[in-house]
């Protein structure tokens, strides 16, 4: 099997990863955007190839990597495992009819107020949420729900840029900074006290 590996190289356990598909018998090629040289010698080893783009979340990066490598060696699977690059990578799966997880599928897992409507849609409870570049809605949004709120710039990768505003004051200065009514779309969600349960799995 022919597995092309999004960046290989950073961050470090990302060659974890290739060593595993490595191991386990397949041919991988990376993709990235550090130069040849900047692969430690044993990452290298375990590459068929490499080939280092500008951008590894560029559609169209992607795509024209992709081409030149599918065009030499067919492609059997595309995977990438950081945040940011899992739907660039859905889009570019589906473009080349590459089995894997959908664009809908990865757009839901990146995008906390579409993945939020869709579980309400299939009736699992939420807390309330919102995905808004207007100011006016999310202060709407506010006066309905209460304090505290939690908001996050919709693009950013795990907990980075989230905030928990207490009051309208926070809020207004959370938004400022946040670039809201500038361009930023943010997730705005009810805050929830509870008991966390999660399912986790090591392979």
């Amino acid at each position: 099997m022919h597995v092309v590996f999004i960046e290989p190289r950073f961050p470090g356990n990302q060659m974890e990863f290739v060593r595993g598909l490595h191991e386990a018998g397949a041919d991988v090629t990376g993709i990235g955007e550090s130069p040849l040289e900047a692969l430690s010698e044993e990452l290298r080893d375990w590459l068929i190839h490499y080939e280092q783009v500008g951008s590894v979340v560029s559609d169209r990066e992607l795509m024209g990597a992709l081409s030149w490598i599918h065009q030499r060696k067919p492609v059997d699977r595309l995977e990438a495992t950081v945040e940011a690059h899992i739907l660039p990578a859905a889009r570019v799966r589906e473009a080349f009819e590459i089995p894997g997880t959908s664009v809908r599928t990865a757009y839901l897992c990146r995008d906390k107020p579409a993945m939020k409507e869709a579980l309400r849609d299939a009736g699992v409870p939420c807390a309330d949420s919102l995905g808004s570049d207007s100011a006016e809605e999310i202060r709407e949004f506010a006066g309905r729900i209460g304090f505290p709120l939690i908001l996050k710039p919709r693009q950013a990768a795990g907990a980075s840029g989230t905030y928990r505003v207490e009051d309208e004051g926070a809020l207004e200065r959370t938004m400022s900074e946040l670039g809201v009514g500038e361009g930023t779309d943010v997730a705005v969600e009810e805050f929830i006290e509870g008991h966390e349960g999660f399912y986790d799995t090591l392979t």
